[in-house]
C-alpha cells in the first residue's frame, strides 16, 4: 500500500470542503480529483449522526486504520494522496460497536485521480451503493450484485454474533450463549459457501481483472483449509482462464503457489525445515537445534492472544533452556515485524520466512488459526500441534508432551 503516512483525511480541504460548524462538503465530481489523490464521498440515510466511519487497509494479516470520519447530516468524506499507477484495495466500515450494526466492511478500490461516491439507506456498508471511475470498483460491484439475499442473511448472522460478543466482553459465555454462537457459525458458513459457489460460477465467464484475481487468491485456499466446501474441480479449472501476464502478477504467483502446496505434516511425521530469517536478515534453519525439543510459534502482531502469550513463552524458554528452543515465526510483513520486535524488545529466536499468504511452513504445519504451536522432538518428529492460547496453556502443554515423550522412551 503506497499511502502517505501521517496524513489526516478526516475532512476534505480546499475545493472539496465548504466549512461550517455542522455541515459536510458537497459531493466532488470525479473530474475534480487531481492526479496523486483520491476522494471517497458518502451520503447516507437512516444512519445516526456521530456514527464513526473507518477507512482501513490490510498490511499482511493486520488491518491498519488510515482515517476516520464522523457522519454529519448523513455525510462523510475521505481524501488522501496516493502515488504510483497501482490500484489499492481499501475497506470501509462502521467503527463503533452498536447493537444491531455488524462490523463487516465494504471493499473500496482506489487509484490516483479516483472519485468514489457512496450512497446507502442503512448501517450496512457491504450493501451500500458504490459509484466510481475506477474499473476495478465496477468489477467489484458486479460480484456484489450476486446472491444479495444470501449477503443480507450473512449480515444478519454477523450482527447477532457481534452483539453476543459485545454483551460478553470478558468472553464469559454460558452454555446457551455458546450453543447460540456455534449455531450462528454453522449458519454463517452455510450461507457463505452458497455465495462463494455463485461467485465461482460467475468467474467462469467474468472478465479476468484484479478483482477476479483477488477473489481467486482467496478461493484457492479452500483446497487446503476449507475442504468441506468441495468443488475442487471447479476451483482448479479457473486457473486455465489466467493468461501468462495474469500469472506473473503478485496475486497470480500466490494463486500458483496455493494450487501446488506441499504435503502437510501431522503428529508422528518427520519435521519439515525451511529458510527463516532474523531481523538482521541472517538465514536460519530449524536443523540448527537438532538434538533439542523445538517448539514453533506461528503468530502475528495483529493477533491479541499471540501477543498475550509472549511472557509465558519467555518463561517456558527459561524453564527448559537446556533442552528446548522456541522459534517464533511471524506471519507479518518484514517492515511491520522487524519494527515490532525492536520496539517491544522481543528476544529469543524471532524469525520470519516472508512467505506470501499462508504458504511455506505455515501451510506445511496447517496454520488455519493463530497462535499455532508445533512441538518437535529431539529426533525431529512432530509430537504435538495445537492452536489458541489461554494463560498457563503453553506451560501445561509443553510439560505434558515432554513427560509423555520421556515415558515413551
Amino acid at each position: 500500500m503506497i499511502m502517505n503516512k501521517g496524513v489526516s483525511v478526516a475532512l476534505v480541504m480546499g475545493s472539496f470542503l465548504l466549512m461550517s460548524a455542522v455541515s459536510k462538503p458537497q459531493e466532488p465530481k470525479s473530474c475534480q480529483v487531481p492526479e496523486g489523490e483520491f476522494v471517497i464521498y458518502g451520503e447516507l440515510q437512516n444512519v445516526p449522526d456521530s456514527t464513526v466511519i473507518e477507512l482501513a487497509r490490510y498490511d499482511g494479516k493486520i488491518r491498519r486504520s488510515i482515517a476516520f470520519d464522523t457522519v454529519i447530516d448523513g455525510k462523510f468524506v475521505f481524501r488522501d494522496t496516493i502515488t504510483g499507477p497501482n490500484i489499492r484495495k481499501l475497506y470501509l466500515c462502521t467503527r463503533i460497536k452498536i447493537k444491531g450494526i455488524p462490523s463487516d466492511p465494504a471493499c473500496i478500490w482506489v487509484k490516483s485521480g479516483a472519485g468514489v461516491r457512496i450512497t446507502g439507506n442503512d448501517c450496512l456498508p457491504p450493501l451500500w451503493s458504490i459509484e466510481s471511475n475506477v474499473l476495478e470498483q465496477q468489477a467489484e460491484n458486479e460480484f456484489s450484485k450476486l446472491a444479495l439475499n444470501d449477503r443480507r442473511q450473512m449480515l444478519k448472522y454477523s450482527t447477532e454474533r457481534d452483539d453476543l460478543f459485545a454483551a460478553h466482553p470478558n468472553l464469559d459465555f454460558d452454555k446457551p450463549t455458546m450453543k447460540k454462537l456455534d449455531s450462528l457459525a454453522k449458519l454463517y458458513l452455510h450461507v457463505g459457501y452458497s455465495i462463494v459457489l455463485q461467485e465461482l460460477n460467475y468467474m467462469k465467464e467474468a472478465p479476468v481483472t484484479a478483482v477476479w484475481l483477488d477473489r481467486y487468491a482467496t478461493y484457492v485456499t479452500f483446497l487446503q483449509w476449507n475442504k468441506s466446501f468441495g468443488h475442487e474441480d471447479l476451483i482448479r479449472s479457473l486457473y486455465d482462464r489466467m493468461s501468462e501476464a495474469d500469472r506473473a502478477t503478485e496475486e497470480g504467483q500466490l494463486i500458483t503457489v496455493y494450487l501446488n502446496l506441499p504435503e502437510v505434516v501431522n503428529v508422528g511425521d518427520q519435521m519439515v525445515d525451511g529458510d527463516l530469517y532474523d531481523v538482521k536478515g541472517n538465514l536460519h534453519r530449524l536443523s540448527e537445534f537438532q538434538g533439542k525439543y523445538i517448539m514453533l510459534d506461528f503468530w502475528s502482531l495483529g493477533c491479541g492472544p499471540c501477543v498475550q502469550s509472549f511472557p509465558e513463552l519467555k518463561e517456558v524458554s527459561e524453564m527448559y533452556k537446556d533442552s528446548l528452543e522456541i522459534v517464533s515465526i511471524s506471519m507479518d510483513t518484514k517492515e511491520s515485524w522487524s519494527d515490532f520486535v525492536e520496539r517491544k524488545g522481543l528476544t529469543g529466536n524471532q524469525w520470519n520466512e516472508f512467505a506470501k499468504g499462508t504458504t511455506g511452513l505455515a501451510a506445511v504445519y496447517q496454520v488455519q488459526a493463530i497462535p499455532r504451536y508445533v512441538m518437535i522432538s529431539p529426533e525431529g518428529i512432530v509430537v504435538g500441534m495445537w492452536s489458541g492460547y489461554g494463560p498457563g496453556s503453553i506451560k501445561e502443554k509443553v510439560q505434558h508432551l515432554i513427560q509423555e515423550e520421556q515415558l515413551g522412551e
